[in-house]
């Protein structure tokens, strides 16, 4: 039976993620040669890189290499002989089955690479040989094959190069050399273990990188073995401390000694997101190369998966990633666990002083103390927040969860009590959840008043003190709850149908005007939920801030006439509702006015002789205007500081914040 190259080539796509694999399969070729036979011992690995002429437009940084275009793999193994390159020839030849070898690792090569040319020099019958062939995707695949005896060679010799790396893996492709060289210690770490690994060196642009030298460097010879067993499943684990800037925490499963994939130990061990550090101060990171006759018949055949056992174990002989990766990890857990619990105190020392500045989240510690501990500790402060707000929303709905539980089984008085005497617990989870989120709001409360005093102590604009209780140029759809601050004039603001800020009438949905006047904020109320007329407003609000201090006004700039001018806009006007049909307002429908400034002498006479009266503190004016149903209330900025700071005196007092 015959295979056709190019079909088995196109069949499968090779994953970006493994651009690199079939460098990888050259590499393990040339070491299996080497193990076979080799004129030096150990034996010796090339890999050259090769990168395209076009150097890569850089802007002036030269620290970006060109692309890579090709490289060559050159060892001194057997070479090609009649029975490797027979088996060669065979798709899915048995030939290295006893090495683990599938048999179809070259056909990475074409997925990745337009072709690879290969030139062997080996020893056999007595004669020196001279072999080169190309490898194409093409039906047969060997090209412009030659053979022919020489008289001599200096020593075995095979070059393999992979020539011109595909335009859409180039970008994905390694570019660094000694991240290559990482990427081929994590995939061949198995050989590197084993004192008769080849030398395998890197050179690129003139510089070479001993890969071994590499290995030995950033493992400082610490590597353990260890073995688990799961049911009829034996695994041996090879457990490194890598000393290297490159963070690893990996567990990498293993096949016929090369690595197919792999997984982050911080999945079982959230702490192990980070480097851990040894005796004399120096970070490390872990990396356990796992090995096992299981993996070994369970990968496939391009070695990029292994198929694991999946749901419910049935057999001895079966065994799932999830189980073999928890065996492992609590192996790891036990034998790191100095360095993990310390780990583990400065994640939860993070939370804690980001929680120490943002109280809403403290019950967390108390209620949610293993989900911290799995949020990664460096994150910065906002994605920090980020993973809090889940955990908290989680506790907010089980607490809902468990309060309307319990609330089920109250049918009675008698349950009642009982419920109270035996809920406390869930009682004082249900006030710490709430009281939080509360406390957070009440600070927030007092950093406001606090702007707000030194805004009038530096005399700022009338734009800054508006645009602290309600953002400018906005409308109420667009701003949240806690995103303003109309609690300092009146908590019951807060709760309205449409408002609207600095925008001029004609621009205002509620009412239809073509006037360019713009009141500061005006407010429409929620309806009447019983009323015979067609869609009343409860009432309306005008809300006219002058600047601090300002006693220059003019007579036509005068607060009391602005007011009576928008309130007369919008009597005027046509009401229409949020589908924009209209209806008119109901005739007695109250309007409330305040005018918020400084009670300059200027000010005070265009409210004496507007027939305004004193409030009782003495420190604002009021009026009601019978022509417009309208109350009018001349409010100081001092009154607003001092009335809003004694209604969340209580409040203040109780976080020791006052």
């Amino acid at each position: 039976m015959q295979t056709d190259v190019k079909g088995k080539i196109n069949e499968k796509k090779l994953a970006f993620s493994n651009t690199l694999l079939p460098l990888f399969e050259a590499v393990v070729n040339s070491i299996q040669a080497i193990e076979e036979e080799t004129s030096t011992k150990p034996g010796i690995v090339r890999i050259n890189i090769v990168r395209s002429e076009q150097e890569t437009i850089n802007f002036g940084r030269p620290e970006i290499l060109p692309e890579i275009s090709d490289f060559h793999i050159e060892d001194n193994g057997v070479g090609f002989n009649e029975k490797n390159f027979e088996s060669f020839n065979y798709a899915h030849s048995t030939y290295k089955f006893g090495k683990g070898g599938k048999g179809i690792g070259r056909f990475t090569w074409l997925r990745a690479f337009g072709r690879a040319e290969v030139e062997s020099h080996f020893f056999e019958n007595q004669n020196w040989h001279l072999r080169k062939f190309n490898f194409e995707p093409t039906r047969s695949g060997i090209e412009k094959h030659t053979i022919h005896v020489i008289d001599e060679a200096p020593q075995r010799q095979t070059i393999v190069k992979l020539r011109n790396l595909k335009q859409e893996y180039r970008k994905w492709c390694n570019n660094n050399p000694e991240d290559i060289a990482l990427k081929i210690i994590e995939h061949c770490f198995i050989y590197f273990i084993n004192k008769q690994c080849p030398r395998i060196i890197i050179k690129d642009l003139g510089n070479e990188i001993v890969v071994n030298d590499l290995f030995t460097k950033f493992t400082n010879g610490q590597v353990k073995t260890k073995e688990v067993k799961i049911r009829d499943n034996v695994f041996k684990l090879n457990v490194v401390k890598l000393y290297s800037n490159k963070l690893d925490n990996k567990i990498h499963y293993c096949a016929n000694t090369r690595e197919v994939l792999d997984d982050k130990i911080s999945i079982d061990i959230p702490e192990l997101d980070d480097f851990l550090y040894d005796a004399e101060g120096n970070k490390f990171s872990i990396a356990i190369y796992v090995e096992g006759a299981y993996l070994d018949a369970n990968v496939n055949d391009e070695r990029t998966s292994i198929s694991f056992s999946k749901g419910e174990i049935d057999f001895p002989d079966q065994t799932s990633q999830e189980e073999l990766r928890k065996t492992i990890t609590e192996k790891i857990h036990s034998d790191f666990s100095e360095q993990i619990d310390q780990l583990s105190l400065k994640r939860v020392e993070k939370v804690r002083e980001f929680v120490n500045r943002h109280p809403r989240y403290r019950q967390l510690l108390k209620y949610k103390p293993n989900e911290l501990k799995r949020i990664p500790s460096t994150l910065n402060d906002e994605k920090l927040e980020i993973e809090l707000f889940k955990v908290q929303q989680a506790l907010e709905l089980e607490v809902k969860q468990e309060v309307t539980l319990e609330l089920k089984f109250i049918n009675n008085e008698e349950d009642s009590n009982t419920f109270n005497e035996e809920k406390q617990a869930l009682y004082s989870k249900i006030i710490e959840v709430g009281n939080s989120k509360l406390s957070e709001y009440v600070i927030h409360r007092k950093l406001v008043l606090d702007l707000f005093q030194k805004l009038l102590n530096e005399r700022a604009t009338e734009r800054a003190v508006h645009n602290l209780i309600f953002p400018l140029q906005s409308l109420s759809d667009e701003i949240g709850f806690e995103d303003h601050n109309l609690w300092m004039i009146d908590d019951k603001l807060s709760y309205h149908k449409y408002l609207a800020s600095d925008k001029s009438f004609k621009k205002i949905d509620s009412i239809k005007s073509d006037s360019n006047d713009r009141p500061d904020i005006i407010i429409f109320n929620h309806p009447f939920v019983f009323s015979n007329d067609s869609k009343p407003y409860e009432s309306i609000v005008l809300i006219e801030f002058k600047r601090p201090m300002r006693d220059d006004y003019l007579d036509d700039e005068n607060p009391i006439q602005q007011i009576n001018k928008y309130a007369r806009e919008i009597i005027d006007g046509e009401a229409k509702d949020k589908n924009n049909r209209e209806f008119g307002l109901r005739s007695n429908t109250p309007i409330y006015a305040y005018i918020i400034c400084d009670l300059t002498k200027k000010l005070q006479a265009y409210a004496k002789d507007g027939g305004y009266r004193l409030l009782p503190g003495g420190d604002g004016y009021f009026a009601f205007n019978d022509n417009y149903n309208m109350y009018v209330e001349i409010m100081s900025f001092d009154k607003i500081l001092k009335d809003s700071k004694e209604r969340n005196r209580v409040l203040f007092e109780k976080l020791n914040i006052g």
